[in-house]
């Protein structure tokens, strides 16, 4: 019997166990990275995950408050977590996010900047270029660069880092995915009380007193929220292409800082993303990383028409077939037209899937008293993941709430198999 079964072993569940286990009995169960072969159609395995990847940016500022203040309570304990673990995830290029001068998404994140007093510099278009020569970007624009406590994360070296520290604590780590999560009766020494119940897909059953779900987009296609009850949440495919450049010319432009983009794009950009021309231009880039094959690569993501998923069948075969690839040669066009003199040595895109809650921030609550939750993204969630998996942990385990924002900011919502709200189970 555990004290507590956290279920998903990504990067809120990898934090949530580090931090449930140092004084409490803790189980974390979730698969590992699938393999070539459970990449198939073919394949049984139904149970992807985002972070299975070299390359998530993060900053201490974002054009929401909210996620800013996540970000700002988990980017600094990056290098204790390096340290205590031994595993290096993090890189601190910068990050320069970029808009329309006077427009909604620069001005909202200089906003956040100033009121959270966030170590950045304001740069016109012209200045961006000067700084970064190797960069295009169209001289009316504007742009915050933070330079301290921002960059690129490893999502894989960080999960890595956590179940590390997990590990040393003594939490157990089952690699399977769940099948179910229940609550039952369960008669120990006469003694007879309800705990709960989680089930793996090779029938293995482990006994909790608490379950927290840290499940992500995969919630609503397993039983673990009850009979019908799943998360109101939208799931949307973003693509994503990874440009493969030469070593010399990773070297050449080492200096690029991760970039964040939302606005009208440049005269010498290519015209063909996003394709609808209306449409604002807006992407994430990533600098030259290095990944598993020894290759580096220029990730661009984002999607201008991203699709919902209703299934768990089609969340499987948008992981496994991967986007059009019209649009993930639009897209290296775009890492192209920004990134200038590296010569392109090949090209191929991946999928991601994001869960959106209606509050566009995370559900981090309990549903009852044995089971608490820590889903919905919303495709910022990777930076504050430890702050995540910790306020979690802490309302589950200790009926505590110990940050400066409101808790029902991230109370859960659920709804019924046909869609309509429901109250907590």
């Amino acid at each position: 019997m555990f004290d507590l079964c956290v279920v998903g072993a990504g990067l809120i569940g990898s934090a949530a166990s580090k931090y449930a286990s140092r004084g409490s009995s803790v189980c974390l169960i979730g698969p590992d990275e699938p393999t070539k072969e459970e990449r198939l159609t073919s394949s049984p395995r139904d149970i992807y995950g985002a972070h299975y990847d070299e390359g998530r940016i993060y900053r201490q500022s974002t054009s929401d408050p909210v996620w800013a203040k996540l970000a700002q309570k988990a980017i600094p304990r990056y290098s204790e977590i390096e340290r205590e673990s031994g595993v290096d995830f993090a890189t601190e290029v910068g990050c320069l996010s970029v808009g329309s001068r006077g427009g909604n998404y620069i001005t909202a994140l200089k906003e956040v900047v100033q009121k959270d007093g966030i170590q950045a510099e304001t740069l016109s278009g012209t200045e961006v270029c000067s700084k970064f020569p190797f960069l295009s970007i169209p001289n009316m624009d504007e742009a915050v660069f933070e330079s301290h406590f921002a960059g690129y994360i490893s999502p894989r070296r960080l999960i890595k880092a956590q179940i590390t520290i997990a590990k040393k604590n003594g939490c157990q780590h089952i690699q399977e995915a769940v099948r179910s999560v229940s609550r039952v009766l369960h008669d120990d020494s006469n003694k007879c009380e309800v705990v709960m119940e989680v089930v793996t897909d090779s029938g293995r059953k482990v006994l909790a007193k608490k379950v927290l779900l840290c499940t992500g987009a995969f919630t609503a296609f397993r039983k673990l929220l009850g009979t019908e009850v799943s998360p109101d949440t939208k799931l949307f495919g973003l693509s994503v292409t990874k440009l493969e450049i030469s070593e010399e010319d990773a070297v050449k432009i080492k200096a690029m800082p991760s970039i964040l983009y939302f606005g009208e794009g440049g005269a010498d950009w290519t015209k063909d993303y996003p394709p609808d021309p209306r449409a604002p231009v807006v992407f994430y880039m990533l600098p030259p990383i290095r990944y598993p094959d020894g290759k580096y690569y220029i990730k661009l993501g984002h999607d201008p028409v991203p699709r919902m998923f209703h299934t768990g069948p089609q969340m499987k075969q948008w992981f496994v077939q991967g986007p059009d690839p019209r649009l993930i040669r639009q897209m290296a066009n775009m890492i192209t037209s920004v990134v200038k003199g590296v010569k392109v040595l090949s090209y191929h895109g991946d999928s991601c899937v994001v869960d959106v809650a209606p509050s566009n921030r995370p559900y981090i609550d309990r549903v009852h008293n044995q089971l608490g939750v820590a889903i919905a993204g919303n495709g910022y969630a990777a930076k504050s993941s430890d702050e995540i998996g910790r306020l979690a942990v802490e309302l589950l385990m200790k009926d505590q709430w110990d940050i400066d924002i409101p808790q029902n900011l991230f109370h859960v919502q659920l709804k019924s198999g046909c869609g309509n709200p429901t109250s907590r189970l």
